[in-house]
């Protein structure tokens, strides 16, 4: 896998996104299949009819008469964020094959249906509404956490299991918990801390906040304050659109406050943006960066390409440690994972923490399913997701915590530097330190103090 990452993968981040297992018609909002994206078999794409219009989905060959057990997927084809959607929907097909290969659910294979909300969560109802009707058995979704508190109210609503790969913050599972709403994403809370720990063995004294208009953005800033305490000083904060692009007027102001470390919050074109920018401006010579997605292939791939990676400045929170050899089966992972890419998108695509949290998605579904005796009923796929434990590649003992469906990732705080052995043309990760979920998620009563500190209801999901 020499030089595995290209100038190619860099390109068709920004490619247009009809390249995608299906086209968007955004008049009547579903998907249609697209002979120019279709996958490579034609057994791996079946179409899925609904009063709504077409859904495109993708299902293993079999001898199965074309019937299959459904998982819906709320998918973004169509927004400025699209630009990252082959590395997100790449780990839930990989998730699927998995399942398939090992026999599916008693012989029957699973089959992923597709709805594209544009990562605007008005559509988020109608949608989910959408792949409940084609009979799917649970959802993965949404993507981004802007919609997270509206998908968890439609799952509350319907009382429909949706597992939800966004990064995860307190405006869900405060504000609108839900027994059928599980995070199988990165969490705000714990990436505050993490990135606030870092901080503090640095030595750093003063941060300015840059982040997008999410949820999770906040949390991820109000946190690492709320970890350093009033000593630390904040010299300010700014949050944009999640399609902006434009950083300059905010940058210079930031050097002039010659902070001690940016805390980011932003991903993908917004990263890219930034650290272009920065570099223009010279901030990197100033001052580091805390975040998260630190080596994700969505952010590194075309600043590695043009030489404008601040190698040793990036520092963060890693789920997907694809560069380590000494984990058994790491690099097949990374190679089936690339040929997915190729096979169902015609794309180059890298190792990517957004797609192994799809991944990881999935698979709990599919774990799900095969504890519940033949009973697909949404309760007994939400009481079958309460329980569910598996493991993956890297991380063992994977579950969703009782009391808020947090699921307790190994979380890798690394440095993103150039590659010692030059297998990986995009940053890998220097690792600080190795903390265990529940090391840094929050405790119960954490969680109890923060809502009752700030006027919420505490609901604890172990009751219900």
């Amino acid at each position: 896998m020499k030089k595995i990452i290209s100038l190619a993968l860099a390109a068709s981040m920004m490619a247009s996104m009809t390249a995608c297992t299906g086209t968007v018609d955004s008049g009547s909002s579903t998907t249609a299949a697209s002979s120019a994206g279709a996958p490579a078999t034609a057994a791996a794409t079946t179409a899925a009819t609904t009063a709504a219009g077409e859904s495109q989905s993708t299902s293993a060959s079999g001898g199965n008469n074309g019937k299959t057990i459904k998982i819906g997927v709320l998918t973004d084809r169509s927004s400025a964020a699209a630009a990252t959607v082959t590395w997100a929907e790449a780990g839930a097909i990989l998730a699927m094959e998995e399942a398939n290969e090992a026999g599916g659910l008693n012989g029957i294979p699973f089959e992923l249906v597709y709805r594209d909300t544009a990562s605007d969560s008005a559509n988020v109802a109608q949608k989910a509404t959408e792949l409940v009707n084609e009979g799917c058995i649970a959802i993965l979704g949404p993507k981004s956490d802007g919609e997270a508190p509206t998908g968890a109210t439609w799952a509350d609503e319907n009382k429909f299991p949706m597992v939800t790969p966004c990064t995860m913050n307190t405006r869900v599972t405060v504000e609108n918990a839900s027994k059928y709403m599980f995070s199988c994403g990165f969490v705000a809370w714990p990436i505050a801390k993490m990135n606030a720990k870092y901080a503090a063995d640095k030595g750093y004294q003063s941060a300015f906040f840059i982040g997008n208009d999410g949820g999770a953005s906040g949390d991820s800033r109000d946190f690492f304050y709320r970890e350093l305490g009033d000593g630390f000083k904040n010299l300010g904060s700014n949050q944009v659109s999640s399609n902006s692009t434009e950083f300059s007027t905010i940058i210079s102001s930031v050097v002039g406050k010659n902070p001690d470390v940016i805390i980011g919050a932003v991903a993908g074109p917004n990263f890219v943006s930034l650290v272009n920018q920065g570099t223009q401006f010279g901030l990197w010579d100033n001052c580091d960066y805390l975040g998260w997605y630190t080596c994700d292939s969505t952010n590194t791939t075309a600043l590695a390409e043009s030489g404008n990676y601040p190698y040793g400045k990036v520092h963060g929170v890693q789920l997907w440690p694809f560069w380590l050899d000494e984990i058994e089966g790491n690099a097949e992972f990374a190679i089936k994972y690339s040929e997915i890419g190729q096979k169902y998108y015609n794309k180059e695509i890298g190792p990517s923490d957004m797609g192994y949290t799809w991944y990881v998605g999935i698979k709990a579904i599919t774990e799900a399913a095969k504890t519940t005796a033949g009973d697909l009923s949404p309760e007994a796929m939400t009481n079958a997701l309460s329980t569910v434990h598996f493991s993956t590649l890297y991380g063992k003992d994977l579950y969703f915590r009782d009391f808020d469906h947090l699921m307790a990732h190994a979380y890798y705080y690394v440095t993103a530097i150039k590659d010692p052995t030059n297998k990986w043309a995009i940053p890998v990760g220097d690792i600080y330190a190795v903390y265990q979920g529940n090391e840094m998620l929050p405790s119960k009563e954490d969680v109890q103090k923060y809502a009752q500190e700030n006027g919420y209801t505490f609901t604890d999901l172990s009751t219900k």
